[in-house]
């Protein structure tokens, strides 16, 4: 045998060998999909319990105000601001060990989302029945194989769903978990979709014998240049299946890339700079929160000393006949400056969070209508109505008469051939529009920036407190309260500072803008595959729907 003959022999039986492949691995992720969803349905609902527990985390001074025993009310404010770093430090290990299981079997759905766009890039003409060359192994006709990469032609739009970092996007965090679990709901129906349209039936007796080598009979008469051809052609079709830009640029079969390049571009230098903004914004609340609780901790410790002097005073005036009254006007002094310090202080941190509290908030709404409009752009290729394959290439009439066993493979490739109907079925009825417009009210009512200033809640309680300071001079019982409430304060922030000082709206908005600009690295990588993939992608579309096998070897057969 030449050597050009060895070569193309190696080639075809190599690409032969990576379609079975991974025909195999779609055909054992659709038969374990009753396993795999299950699982990832359960991690869902763990996500929910922790966003339910992580909501009676933190109470909120209403829950003083509308309290009718305001001094129960009161500790149990306290009490949840003392014991909520706690508490959210075990949910947030709860959340760490069911993303660590998601992740798993993300990595298991990869492998599949992956075989299915190999596939979805892989040449109908290498797999004709009429060819002398290709010999597959035992229990796989050239139709069986059509009829997969078919239907992996068919969902690929859908694919478009898991471009993004998994390992990025669900990262751990409290403050994201109502997006994971949003995100990983979709994933699992839109996986159901794919599992649907790529019938398990399409591998009903599909008995792959992964040991059993493709034999190429190369003893068909075929001259040099039809060996250098076919060899030339395979070697593409290898590096058209190889290549991500290409492949992304078919994942958009009818729909033009071009809505979705210039849409990206147009939002992008405002998208980074909302990102910035917001990052900026976190770090004034935080440069804020720390100025409020080194005066705090100075404040209120004036406070405590000036209560206790307040209260010796009280106690032993009636044994000095008045003499310790000074005791209690020195601590009454130490209480109204302690307390105009907190009015100033409280004022100033409430004003500053406000101000970056609704600057927050307007970033991430403009944010968020440059989101909508790149999900609207992906939408309509992902559910578009129209599917880039002709059915016409599989000769149906002849699957037929192969026999009974491949009715199955008949009824396959009829499910392929509806697919427009398939595509209009209850789940997938929803238009591009309304499933953008879903998506984004359900993403926009994330983050409710406006409800969650952690730092005013803190802040209202403040104002009250110093008020009162100067007031209870008089009552041994009310310094004692006020003595407690300055002490709570003092080991709160003092413990916050040594920490960082780091504000809860302040992780809330770096927690969201991470999430978002892993989204905005995957948009960016999208787009850079389509332009890149754009320069040859007709190119490589011609060589896809190719013939592979010399037309005079195909007229003998017949």
């Amino acid at each position: 045998m030449s050597g050009k003959r060895e070569k193309l022999q190696e080639a075809l039986c190599r690409y032969t060998a990576d379609t079975l492949s991974y025909i195999d691995t779609v055909r054992k992720f659709c038969e374990g999909s009753t396993e795999w969803m299950p699982k990832r349905e359960t991690e869902v609902n763990k996500l929910n319990d922790i966003i339910e527990r992580a909501d009676k985390i933190n109470l909120k001074f209403y829950h003083v105000i509308k309290a009718k025993g305001k001094g129960k009310a009161s500790l149990e404010y306290i009490k949840s601001k003392f014991y909520q770093d706690s508490r959210r430090a075990k949910l947030q290990e709860e959340l760490a060990a069911v993303v660590k299981d998601t992740l798993g079997g993300l990595e298991e759905l990869h492998c599949f989302l992956d075989a299915v766009e190999n596939l979805a890039v892989t040449s109908l003409h290498v797999f004709t029945e009429e060819n002398q060359l290709l010999h597959l192994p035992e229990g796989v006709s050239p139709e069986h194989v059509q009829v997969v990469i078919t239907a992996a032609r068919t969902v690929c739009p859908l694919l478009l769903e898991f471009k993004r970092d998994a390992s990025v996007f669900f990262l751990p965090k409290l403050q994201n978990v109502e997006v994971l679990s949003y995100q990983l709901d979709r994933y699992i129906k839109t996986t159901k979709n794919i599992c649907r349209k790529i019938q398990e039936r399409s591998f009903s007796d599909f008995s792959l014998k992964i040991n059993t080598e493709t034999l190429v009979d190369l003893s068909v008469d075929l001259s040099e240049d039809d060996i250098q051809r076919m060899l030339h052609q395979i070697n593409q079709l290898h590096e058209i299946r190889m290549n991500q830009s290409f492949r992304m640029v078919f994942l958009f079969q009818e729909e033009p890339c071009s809505g979705f390049i210039n849409e990206f571009s147009k939002r992008r230098p405002r998208m980074l700079q909302s990102l910035t903004d917001l990052e900026e914004t976190a770090v004034q609340l935080d440069s804020m929160s720390k100025g409020a609780k080194i005066s705090s901790v100075g404040g209120s410790s004036v406070g405590a000393v000036g209560g206790v002097l307040a209260i010796v005073g009280l106690a032993l005036s009636p044994v000095t006949a008045g003499a310790s009254f000074i005791l209690t006007m020195t601590g009454l002094g130490m209480g109204i400056t302690s307390g105009v310090n907190s009015i100033v202080t409280t004022g100033t941190e409430m004003g500053v969070n406000y101000t970056q509290q609704n600057k927050a908030k307007e970033t991430f709404e403009s944010f968020m209508k440059d989101v909508k409009s790149l999900q609207d752009r992906l939408v309509e290729v992902i559910y578009q109505p129209v599917i880039g394959i002709e059915t016409s290439e599989i000769d149906l009439d002849k699957i037929a008469n192969k026999g009974s066993s491949a009715i199955k493979i008949m009824d396959a490739a009829a499910d392929v051939a509806s697919a427009f109907k398939l595509l209009k079925s209850e789940e997938m009825l929803a238009s591009a529009g309304k499933v953008a417009a879903q998506e984004g009210k359900a993403l926009r009512n994330v983050p409710r920036v406006a409800a969650d200033i952690p730092d005013i809640g803190q802040a209202a309680v403040k104002g009250p407190l110093a008020l009162s300071k100067s007031a209870r001079a008089g009552l041994i019982g009310l310094n004692a309260l006020f003595l407690g409430m300055d002490i709570f304060f003092i080991c709160k922030d003092s413990i916050s500072l040594a920490k960082g000082s780091e504000t809860e709206l302040s992780q809330f908005i770096r927690a969201r803008a991470a999430l978002w600009s892993s989204e905005m690295d995957s948009w960016q990588k999208i787009h850079d595959f389509l332009t890149k993939g754009l320069v040859t992608s007709e190119e490589n579309k011609a060589i896809l729907e190719m013939p592979v096998y010399p037309e005079r070897e195909m007229k003998e057969k017949k």
